[in-house]
């Protein structure tokens, strides 16, 4: 079988900008990639990290995102074209990962384009940027590297340089989100399971588990040599380990159930041929150690995305690789069940048909976005002509994207105005409100306020406090309400 590796990137590339283009062109579809843009510019005028400015986030998305602004000049829809490559290049990598599995090129194939669709069909399911987007490309590249050519062959061990770059890819995608553990043990657990009991080799098992681990610290040391620079080790260690325990994790765990059996219920199209891959594989051996890894890894991270307690849709984005090449082995010619759709499926009219279908929701896509009122664009309408150069405003709204429109500093160290105002995040940083606020009038360049009027969850000290200083003066529409600062 000959190897085609850049058509199918540029395939992959093709496929993602036809379901994903319409959706580059609103200033915000989540309030994460807001956060991402915003710190990472801040952090581009010298600001400080954990000292300067704060979010949950670990550091590494936020250096991503810089490098972004660099890359694109700071454009939106630059950075909308680069996240679409980035789920490009994770198909290209769940392609090889898939391919070098099975030996299909079929079953690649199917993987990577099941991946594009997965991430380009929901807001919060992977069309919104968030960090799952961009982690993933380096754990399917892990996968691709070191797992997928070792789970069919238990005679020959590919090169050993493989184990300390999976390391460095795993190492990355966790300081990019912490979540990316979960691929990080599953790889250790394959690499001490192929040498200890397939190969019985325990010496070679221990080093390249050793290789392993001391890939995936570097990122890690990294990150702490950042920090130790700036005398800020006590900080990173209290930001990251003391802050984030507090966070609460009050979720029953009968709705993290229902939380995850939503997600396959949503993904059904892909879970059911899995399901028939992990029947094969069970009944007669097909692709066993490979299906029996992907299900020990979708196992792992779904107990890692259920743990914190919370139900964003964006976690589960992190299955998707594992739930793609579940559902692509389903094309493996030694599958033998439903082998009538398996045909119909590998005809040339449905690849026609899928690709008809991405051109179809990418218009939808942009009919929907561009139909959307899209407010911090327009409070970086209003501000652009009303604002002097050293005059700041203070959006109590989530809507802090605009402050990026307007390329003006935040006037608070929590760009992400939940962190300020719902209760488990105050409690988390322990914030004294009344004592925020007057950190803000302390502030003599901020001018005007923009606030939600009918939301509850910005009815607390801190705008009470804040408010007494300020008059409202203009509304923009029913959510957004001006208020300028009283002589």
């Amino acid at each position: 079988m000959s190897l085609r590796p850049w058509p199918t990137l540029f395939l992959f590339i093709g496929l993602s900008l036809l379901l994903r283009w319409g959706s580059s062109f609103i200033s915000v579809i989540n309030h994460d990639e807001s956060t991402y843009l915003v710190i990472a510019r801040e952090m581009l005028n010298g600001k400080v990290y954990l000292r300067d400015i704060f979010d949950t986030k670990p550091i590494g998305v936020f250096w991503l995102y810089a490098g972004l602004i660099k890359l694109t000049g700071g454009s939106i829809p630059g950075i909308r074209l680069a996240t679409h490559l980035f789920v490009a290049l994770t198909a290209w990598a769940l392609y090889w990962a898939g391919r070098r599995a099975t030996g299909s090129d079929r079953v690649g194939s199917a993987a990577g384009m099941a991946y594009v669709f997965a991430c380009s069909l929901f807001s919060d399911y992977g069309l919104g940027p968030n960090s799952e987007l961009f982690f993933n490309c380096l754990t399917a590249a892990a996968l691709a590297l070191g797992i997928a050519p070792r789970a069919p062959a238990p005679t020959a061990d590919p090169p050993r340089w493989h184990w300390p770059a999976m390391g460095l890819l795993l190492g990355t995608a966790v300081i990019i989100k912490p979540f990316a553990a979960a691929e990080s043990l599953a790889t250790g657990l394959f690499a001490l399971w192929y040498y200890w009991w397939r190969r019985r080799q325990v010496v070679v098992g221990l080093l390249s588990a050793a290789w392993l681990v001391a890939g995936f610290c570097v990122p890690l040391l990294v990150v702490y040599a950042h920090y130790l620079r700036l005398g800020m080790v006590d900080e990173l260690l209290y930001y990251t380990f003391t802050v984030n325990s507090r966070y609460p994790a009050e979720l029953a765990w009968y709705l993290r159930l229902q939380f995850l059996g939503e997600y396959l219920l949503r993904y059904a199209i892909l879970v059911i041929p899995a399901a028939v891959a992990v029947h094969a594989a069970y009944r007669r051996g097909t692709n066993r150690v490979w299906l029996y890894y992907l299900l020990v890894y979708f196992a792992l991270v779904a107990i890692m995305i259920l743990s914190p307690g919370r139900r964003f849709g964006y976690y589960q984005v992190q299955l998707h690789p594992a739930l793609c090449l579940l559902a692509a082995a389903f094309l493996d010619e030694r599958v033998q069940a439903w082998g009538g759709v398996r045909r119909w499926l590998s005809r040339r009219v449905v690849v026609y048909g899928l690709t008809g279908l991405a051109a179809l929701l990418g218009v939808i896509h942009y009919v929907r976005y561009t139909g959307k009122t899209d407010r911090p664009e327009m409070i970086a309408d209003y501000f652009r002509e009303r604002l002097a150069p050293e005059e700041q405003f203070f959006s109590v709204t989530s809507h802090q994207i605009s402050y990026y429109l307007l390329d003006r500093d935040v006037p608070t160290p929590f760009v992400h105005t939940a962190l300020m105002f719902y209760p488990e995040y105050v409690r988390t940083y322990q914030l004294d409100e009344r004592a925020e606020a007057e950190k803000l009038l302390a502030n003599s360049k901020l001018r005007y306020v923009v606030r939600h009027p009918g939301d509850p969850a910005f009815f607390t000290p801190l705008t009470d406090r804040l408010l007494e200083d300020f008059t409202l003066v203009d509304s923009l529409d029913a959510q957004l309400y001006i208020y300028e600062r009283q002589d």
